[in-house]
């Protein structure tokens, strides 16, 4: 009995060791090592490092505008895109889950733009934004397409956030159709005899039965809402006027381009703590539904 326990924990180690030691490579021990530059003065390069304790939490949390105004365009783009892309994406989900050929062609069309990678989407409509909007502006003469998008900062952040739900709404569609597909007819089926409406048959019963994939396009929307980055940097590297700047391109410019890298690790411990608290709260909230449905 004894070698048999002792032969499935060894069986038990093989397998959960290779995953183990890459999330340790690749998440945890980076972040022990941010821990530890961030209570230095270190520009990232030079061997010399001056111990300064909490001096860059300090600083970050009482004399750096620049962070708390990138955290507050952060935390906007993330209420704004996690409400619409979920949203649309429930709604395109609940016309696509019928079964047909027209519907599969249309959910692979959805699913294209978010296989295709943000760099390359964010140059495409950088192109539509610019020559593109002035091409037609030449044809139509609509002031539409003159209008300054990227050069004002409410504009931009409209591009920004209907860009990304473009591009990542197809993954969410796909999340919303196999909750959908997965909820038994019979349920609705019932509820249609009974006389309720169509909505009251969605809001009641298939709603709560699909919780599961609502709880899983939450938290994923929302972690990439908080990553923000590549978008920034090809799209609007910030502008204009830093309007645009997210948490994540104002850690980028800290550490590569101002080369205070003790600070710009700080910023990234607070934030790396400021996001799994909201992702904690977001799945207990989420996870309670589950249960009750």
């Amino acid at each position: 009995m004894k070698k048999k326990k002792l032969k499935n924990g060894l069986l038990f180690a093989l397998f959960v060791f290779p995953a183990l030691a890459f999330v340790l490579f690749a998440s945890d021990i980076p972040f022990i090592m941010n821990l530890y530059y961030s209570v230095f003065d270190w520009n990232g390069v030079s061997q010399d490092m001056t111990f300064v304790g909490l001096d860059n939490f300090v600083k970050t949390f009482t004399n750096d505008t620049f962070f708390w105004k990138s955290l507050r365009f952060t935390l906007k783009y993330a209420v704004f895109f996690v409400i619409i892309v979920n949203f649309a994406a429930l709604m395109v989900a609940l016309v696509l889950a019928r079964q047909s050929k027209a519907n599969n062609m249309v959910r692979a069309f959805y699913y294209i733009p978010y296989i295709t990678g943000l760099t390359a989407i964010s140059l495409l409509w950088k192109f539509i934004i610019g020559p593109g909007f002035e091409s037609l502006y030449t044809i139509t003469g609509w002031e539409f397409f003159n209008w300054s998008w990227l050069g004002t900062g409410k504009l931009a952040f409209v591009v920004v956030v209907v860009m990304t739900v473009w591009q990542t709404i197809g993954f969410y569609i796909v999340n919303y159709i196999a909750g959908i597909i997965a909820v038994p007819n019979d349920l609705l089926e019932a509820a249609k005899i009974d006389g309720a409406s169509k909505f009251q048959a969605i809001y009641k019963i298939m709603i709560p039965m699909i919780m599961p994939s609502i709880s899983i396009c939450l938290l994923t929307s929302l972690t990439f809402s908080f990553k923000l980055f590549d978008v920034i940097m090809v799209f609007t590297k910030g502008g204009p006027a830093n309007s645009t700047v997210s948490v994540a391109y104002n850690i980028y410019k800290e550490a590569f381009i101002n080369n205070n890298y003790g600070l710009a690790t700080a910023k990234s411990v607070i934030f790396v703590l400021l996001v799994l608290c909201v992702a904690a709260i977001q799945m207990k909230i989420t996870k309670g539904k589950e249960v009750e449905a």
